[in-house]
């Protein structure tokens, strides 16, 4: 079996489309699939990122589907109002420190060979670095990239993203 992220992002994302969409593509589709079938599926675990909100209001299942119905799939939820990157099946974890305050990512690499950085909330304990990134326009919320490839590039991207947001106007925040 195969295994992806699949990166949601997006101002709003509709959960109630998507839990109707995933349960023709989840574990009981699955399971009812024989065993030749299953070790060819592609396993696809939901990561959020939802502008101006802290958590995701439900969560998904994950999603379990042929590779002969993955297009069709794909094209279903790109006709969605959000982004769904589908990233390779590991992601990594940096950090920086600017002015005393630790900031840390998670990093996926997509299939197209672009890495997403997303930040992990807990570190943020006051929650002024999350709040000041939710008010910002959503394509300045997750730092993005082509092609990075060593820690070096990896660690420029987190550097430049937060000294931008954190050099943000409030009065434009």
């Amino acid at each position: 079996m195969n295994r992806y992220y699949g990166l949601y992002i997006g101002t709003k994302i509709p959960f109630k489309h998507l839990k109707k969409i995933i349960r023709k593509f989840n574990y009981d589709y699955y399971d009812k699939a024989s065993p030749e079938r299953q070790q060819h599926f592609i396993e696809i675990i939901p990561e959020f990122h939802i502008s101006h909100s802290n958590y995701p209001p439900t969560m998904l299942e994950c999603i379990m589907v042929e590779p002969a119905f993955l297009n069709r799939f794909l094209e279903i939820i790109n006709n969605l109002d959000f982004t769904f990157i589908l990233c390779h099946y590991r992601h990594g974890h940096f950090q920086t420190t600017m002015n005393g305050i630790e900031y840390s990512v998670t990093n996926y690499r997509s299939l197209e060979d672009v890495v997403y950085l997303l930040l992990e909330d807990e570190d943020d304990i006051e929650e002024r670095f999350s709040k000041k990134l939710r008010t910002l326009p959503l394509e300045k919320q997750v730092a993005s990239a082509p092609g990075i490839k060593t820690s070096e590039e990896y660690q420029h991207l987190l550097d430049t993203w937060v000294k931008e947001v954190l050099a943000y106007p409030e009065k434009n925040a």
